[in-house]
C-alpha cells in the first residue's frame, strides 16, 4: 500500500539565503552608486564640522538644536527601556558618537559608556562634556570603516552597540561589526524617505542646478537593514521618529548649515558657498529666514541571540 504522503508532490522551500542575496541586489540596484562617501570618511572633514559646531554650542544651551537631541535621546532610551534593556550599570559602545546626543545621556543614565569616532574634535567636546557633568566615558578615535575590533579588544565586549545615524555605517561589513562587538544587544537609526527642506530644494532648483549631485532624501538605509535583519531571522522592535521645523533663524547660521549639507556630498566651492550665501542673505527679513523641515528616522533594538526557528 502507498502511504498518501507520497502522493503528494513535495513543495520547493524557499532558501534564505537566495532572499538575502536577492534583498542585496535590489538595494545595489536601487541606490545605484555611492556619491561622496569617501569625503565623510576624513578625519578632517569632521574635525572641521564638529569644531565649528561645538564651539557654538555651548552658548546656546537653549536652542533648537539642544532641544531636538533631547527629544531624539528621549525617544532612543523609551526604545530601549520597551525592548527590555536595562541602561544603568550596562557597557555601551556609541558607533559614530558625534559630539554625544547619546553618550551623553546615556551615561547620565548610569551607563558605562564607551564612545567611538574619526573625530578628535567630537572626542574632546564629549569627555569635556561627561567630565562637567560628573561622569566619565571612554573614547576611542578611529575610522570604523577600517577598524579591527580584535586588536582593540572590542569583540563581545559590550551589552549594547549602538549606530545612530551615522555614515560610519555604510556597508554590511560596517554593519555585521555592530554585532560582532555586542553581547546581547544592538540598536540601529537613520533617515527615512519623506523628508523636506524648503529652502535646500530652492538652492539644489536655483543655484546648484539638476547636474549636481544629490544626496537621495532619507535614503533606503534603514529599510535594507531593517529587512536584512528580518530575512536573517531577527525580529526588531522598532520605531518611527517624525522631527519638524517651523522657526526663524539667522541668515547666517542657516546659510552654514546648507553650505555643510552640500559639502558632505560634494566639495562646496568658494563660489558655490558665496551663492548660498547670498541667497539666504536676499531671504532674509530683519536678518532673520524661516526654516522650515520635516523628518523621519527609523529606530530598530535587536538582541542578537534571539531569532525565529
Amino acid at each position: 500500500m502507498t502511504r498518501s504522503s507520497d502522493k503528494t508532490p513535495k513543495r520547493k522551500t524557499v532558501q534564505p539565503n537566495r532572499d538575502i542575496k536577492n534583498w542585496i541586489d535590489c538595494y545595489r540596484a536601487w541606490t545605484g552608486p555611492e556619491t561622496g562617501v569617501q569625503r565623510i570618511g576624513s578625519a578632517g572633514f569632521w574635525n572641521r564640522a564638529w569644531k565649528e559646531r561645538t564651539t557654538e554650542r555651548p552658548k546656546k544651551p537653549e536652542s533648537e538644536g539642544y532641544r531636538k537631541a533631547d527629544n531624539r535621546a528621549k525617544a532612543v532610551l523609551d526604545l530601549l527601556s520597551d525592548s527590555g534593556f536595562v541602561v544603568r550599570n550596562a557597557r555601551i559602545l556609541d558607533v559614530g558618537c558625534g559630539p554625544g546626543p547619546l553618550a551623553l545621556p546615556l551615561a547620565r543614565a548610569g551607563a558605562k559608556v564607551t564612545a567611538l569616532d574619526i573625530s578628535s574634535e567630537a572626542l574632546r567636546f564629549v569627555r569635556e562634556k561627561a567630565e562637567n557633568g560628573g561622569n566619565t566615558i571612554e573614547t576611542i578615535e578611529c575610522s570604523w570603516w577600517d577598524t579591527d575590533i580584535d586588536e582593540l579588544g572590542l569583540r563581545n565586549r559590550f551589552d549594547l552597540v549602538i549606530a545612530s545615524m551615522t555614515p560610519s555605517v555604510k556597508d554590511l561589513e560596517t554593519f555585521h561589526r555592530i554585532g560582532e562587538c555586542s553581547r546581547s544587544h544592538c540598536y540601529y537609526s537613520g533617515s527615512l524617505p519623506g523628508g523636506r527642506n524648503k529652502a535646500l530644494q530652492e538652492i539644489y532648483k536655483n543655484i546648484l542646478g539638476p547636474d549636481f549631485p544629490r544626496k537621495r532624501e532619507g535614503g533606503p538605509w534603514f529599510l535594507y537593514y531593517f529587512m536584512y535583519l528580518y530575512l536573517n531571522g531577527y525580529q526588531p522592535r522598532v520605531r518611527i521618529h517624525h522631527h519638524r521645523q517651523r522657526k526663524e533663524e539667522e541668515w547666517r547660521e542657516a546659510a552654514g548649515q546648507a553650505i555643510r549639507y552640500v559639502d558632505r556630498i560634494e566639495p562646496c566651492t568658494a563660489a558655490v558657498q558665496k551663492k548660498i550665501r547670498n541667497y539666504f542673505q536676499k531671504k532674509s527679513v530683519n536678518g532673520k529666514v524661516p526654516v522650515r523641515s520635516d523628518g523621519y528616522m527609523g529606530m530598530m533594538v535587536w538582541d542578537k541571540n534571539v531569532r525565529r526557528k
